[in-house]
């Protein structure tokens, strides 16, 4: 009896575990057919792929340790997955869409020269982004990222993207202004700012309730502003990316750096403390 009750534990954990998977494949498949589309020339169909991969990005975690199937098979698939969804697709979709731009021979030879670099530079960067997620995923990166998060950048770039498609006239220079974008990106990317989680901002209101008064307004907002989702998206992303980089400043000003007695490691990534150090040798003086 007991080892059937073991075998039918683990046949239900192993089904739980496809769900969190699944999200993250479909997170896969958004991605890989928003390149497909972005090959044809729908470039806005491209980015709301995208920003329906950021969508069930956002999810297959959540969901994950929710049903308590978090494992580091899914941490891998789900980095593996944002390399293509959020580094390759938003790279290839922008060099398509600026080499198409009708420019003379010489500037637009100059110009997909400089779209290319761009892009890869781009995809380099969240690849380097992800890689250093996996190793500090266990550590450090709980409470904030190291650097911006690659669904954020993707979601910030295709965004700016949308915009300037729906709401701007003079698209095609406001277009290669997006190469400088890229670049901005591509360094946040692989910089040591921290940026807020959302598992701290879980944490930080605990309360079941609270969390489904946030969901069903957010649900209410994209309901009712589901004409202007180009333009909410925006907003959302550059608010995200404005106020932590403002309230960053604003420590590095009082501070000198991110908080008292901190010290930035490239190795890591991340930011150590000298009161973490202090009060690990009271710990080991105690023992």
């Amino acid at each position: 009896m007991r080892r059937t009750h073991n075998n039918s534990g683990l046949a239900a954990r192993r089904r739980v575990y496809v769900v969190p998977n699944l999200i993250t494949a479909a997170s896969l498949f958004s991605g890989m057919c928003a390149i497909i589309f972005a090959a044809d020339g729908f470039f806005v169909r491209a980015c709301y792929l995208i920003l329906l991969s950021a969508v069930l990005d956002a999810l297959d975690g959540p969901i994950a340790r929710l049903t308590r199937t978090a494992s580091p098979f899914g941490l891998q698939f789900d980095s593996l997955s944002d390399v293509i969804a959020f580094g390759v697709a938003p790279a290839y979709l922008m060099f398509r869409k600026l080499s198409l731009i009708e420019e003379s021979v010489a500037l637009h030879q100059y110009a997909a020269q400089m779209a290319i670099g761009v892009s890869g530079l781009y995809a380099v960067c969240g690849a380097v982004r992800l890689a250093r997620y996996n190793i500090q995923a266990g550590k450090e990166e709980k409470i904030t990222f190291t650097g911006l998060p690659i669904p954020a950048a993707a979601g910030t770039l295709v965004s700016t993207f949308l915009v300037i498609e729906h709401y701007l006239e003079d698209s095609r220079s406001l277009h290669r202004m997006i190469l400088i974008l890229m670049i901005i990106l591509a360094y946040l990317m692989v910089s040591t700012y921290p940026f807020p989680s959302i598992k701290s901002l879980t944490r930080r209101t605990k309360r079941s309730f609270n969390n489904f008064i946030t969901l069903v307004f957010a649900i209410f907002t994209l309901v009712i502003f589901r004409e202007h989702l180009a333009l909410v998206s925006f907003i959302v992303f550059m608010s995200y990316l404005g106020l932590t980089i403002m309230m960053g400043y604003r420590r590095r000003r009082r501070w000198g750096a991110f908080s008292p007695g901190a010290t930035i490691s490239l190795d890591a990534g991340g930011v150590e403390t000298d009161e973490v150090e202090d009060d690990e040798r009271d710990t080991n003086d105690s023992t």
